[in-house]
């Protein structure tokens, strides 16, 4: 993927050619029973209709209005990155659910372009991690950022 076109564009340039950029790996979408979390990505998003390269909006079928992304879609987006950021803070077996999200919508998503997504913990407390996350465009410009709250399983009893 690190040779998609997308990443071609000067502003993803600097970004994926930081220093500073630590470079994880996915957090494993399939779960011990063989079933697929996460499928609204794996099998409905990640195509080449859809999002190529994880950084991209694509058209077809992820506008609201014609020529701007869903705002379904930015929740969507941010849901997906603040979980995946509070898998990171609390691995498990078991990846942390979704309690809330709020979405706070700054400025439209015109489609196609290219966006960047970020989130970190702010605060966790026993089984709940707060999260904040951003959608941003090339000028570091918030379009939708969000607070949500994320509670991990349940130690399993040996």
């Amino acid at each position: 993927m690190a040779d998609h076109h997308d990443f071609a564009v000067p502003w993803c340039q600097k970004l994926l050619s930081d220093p500073s950029i630590q470079w994880t790996h996915d957090v494993s979408n399939h779960l011990a029973d063989g079933t697929v979390s996460n499928s609204m990505f794996n099998k409905t998003l990640y195509n080449s209709r859809a999002i190529e390269a994880h950084l991209s909006f694509r058209r077809d079928a992820l506008d609201g209005k014609h020529g701007r992304a869903h705002g379904g879609f930015n929740a969507l987006i941010l849901d997906q990155i603040t979980g995946t950021c509070a898998q990171y803070t609390a691995p498990g077996a078991d990846p942390p659910t979704t309690a809330t999200l709020t979405v706070d919508y700054k400025a439209p998503i015109n489609t196609p372009c290219i966006v960047l997504a970020r989130a970190w913990a702010i605060e966790i407390t026993g089984r709940k991690i707060w999260l904040r996350g951003v959608i941003e465009d090339r000028d570091g410009k918030a379009l939708a950022s969000g607070k949500a709250l994320f509670i991990c399983p349940r130690p399993s009893a040996l």
